[in-house]
Parts: structure tokens; C-alpha cells; sequence
């Protein structure tokens, strides 16, 4: 499949390193462009991706579209675009399926949040479920994203409370490991193992949650045996408030 990139920041590369990573593109079949054309061709050489001088350049080169620009780029330039009855699929924050579909000529449309683990390939894409795609194309997309992230699909009015928990909180986890990192420090261990065992605790913790679909109550408990060191730990955690630090940190971000 030959895939465009309109837009090659961040979100879109941890994408594309995804997507190579797992063998989903050759990368002789992507085409990218960005604002600044000297830099994009640096980075498009790191990866051996065409550079390409603009947006619809990519668009007449590829089969599925990524519009991967800032919010208040989009109307500028989507309406200006020919999608020649491709599909285009968006990962612009605050832009609904109603309100983009309605810039778009001649294509359809499919609003994404994808988190930057995509890149390692263990992603979550959050996919606005009000679309106008064929079967054929959903399936295309899904070929394309469900190799690397768990693909979710969400309503419209819940997109904004599946984006904090999948792609603000890995900020909170991050703050997570650098404390556990900390702590490890003071005890006496290597900087560089307290982070790894922190980060290993997390991935490996989560991915039992997926696997076993066992409460995350009962996987505390599994670990807290009476007057044990966990329990400990556990109490102290919930005498300084930290499961409400996570739901005011949730509540902040949604009501802003």
C-alpha cells in the first residue's frame, strides 16, 4: 500500500516507525510533506521515504492519506486539496469527523488519536466511530493500524476522555518512573536499572491486565499479603491521595 503523510512531526513518525517496524510499508511507498522542505528532506532520508514540495503531490502518489498538521493549519489547506475519492485519515486533535469531513473534496474521511507507542508497535488508536469510509477502506486502515496499536473504537462526545487516558497519561506513567527511579537512587541502585525495572513493572503490569482480564483490584490484592512490604507501600499511597491525584489530573484536562 502506498501511504502519504501530510504533515511529518512527531505523531506522524512514530507512525511511519511503526509501520516499518513491522514490515506494514516499504518505504519506497511513502510520500511526506511538511512545511519547511530542506528539513523534511533530512528527515525523509533518515527513513528512505519520498519528500515531497506539497500536499497534493502526496495525495496523487498514494492510496491512503495521513493528515498529520496542526489544528490551525487545517483550514487553510484541506479545502484546497483534491483526495480523488481516497481515503483520508486524520490525526488532528479537535477536529470531529463532522467538522473535517465537511473541508474535504472528493474523499472520505476517518478521525484518529493515536498515542507515540505506536512507534514500538504497542499504540492505542482511538477512532471516532462516525465515518463515511467504504468496508474496503476500513479494512485498508485497519490492515495498517491494527498491527501496531490496540485499536479502539469511540463515540464522538467520549473522544476527548479516551485521548487524556491514552495519549496525556503516558505523561503521568513517565512521572511514574522517574519517582520509582528516584527512590531506587536514594537506596543505592543504578539510575539506569531503577528506570528499567520501573518501566518493565508497568509494560509488564498492563499487559496482564490485558491478557488475564482480571480486575486491577484484585491484581493489588494478588500482591499484598498481610503485613507485607506492598501493603505497606499501598497504604501510604492512598494516605497521600493518589488515586485522586489520577482523577483530578483527569478532571483538569477534561474541563479545560
Amino acid at each position: 500500500m502506498k501511504i502519504g503523510m501530510i504533515g511529518f512531526g512527531n505523531m506522524a513518525q512514530a507512525m511511519l516507525e511503526g509501520f516499518l517496524l513491522k514490515a506494514l510499508v516499504e518505504p519506497e511507498d511513502v510520500f511526506v510533506c511538511a512545511a519547511h522542505y530542506d528539513l523534511l528532506c533530512l528527515r525523509a532520508q533518515q527513513y528512505g521515504v519520498h519528500a515531497c514540495h506539497d500536499a497534493q503531490e502526496v495525495i496523487d502518489q498514494s492510496e491512503l492519506i495521513l493528515l498529520a498538521i496542526k489544528p490551525y493549519q487545517v483550514e487553510a489547506l484541506v479545502p484546497s486539496l483534491d483526495f480523488q475519492e481516497k481515503l483520508l485519515v486524520s490525526v488532528v486533535a479537535g477536529y470531529s469527523f463532522e467538522k473535517l469531513s465537511k473541508l474535504v473534496s472528493h474523499g472520505n474521511t476517518i478521525c484518529i488519536i493515536p498515542n507515540t507507542p505506536i512507534a514500538i508497535g504497542e499504540g492505542i488508536t482511538l477512532v471516532e466511530e462516525e465515518t463515511n469510509s467504504t468496508p474496503e477502506e476500513l479494512a485498508s486502515f485497519m490492515s495498517l493500524f491494527s498491527p501496531v496499536s490496540l485499536v479502539q473504537f469511540v463515540d464522538e462526545a467520549h473522544m476527548k476522555t479516551a485521548l487524556i487516558l491514552a495519549s496525556c497519561a503516558p505523561a503521568f506513567a513517565d512521572l511514574m518512573i522517574e519517582a520509582l527511579g528516584d527512590a531506587g537512587v536514594e537506596y543505592g541502585l543504578d539510575r539506569k536499572m531503577a528506570y528499567t525495572l520501573a518501566a518493565k513493572m508497568l509494560v509488564g503490569t498492563g499487559g496482564l491486565y490485558l491478557e488475564k482480564g482480571l480486575h486491577p483490584g484484585a491484581m493489588k490484592d494478588a500482591v499484598c499479603s498481610p503485613k507485607g512490604m506492598t501493603i505497606k507501600g499501598v497504604t501510604t499511597l492512598e494516605k497521600r491521595g493518589f488515586r485522586a491525584s489520577l482523577i483530578e489530573a483527569v478532571e483538569a484536562i477534561d474541563e479545560s
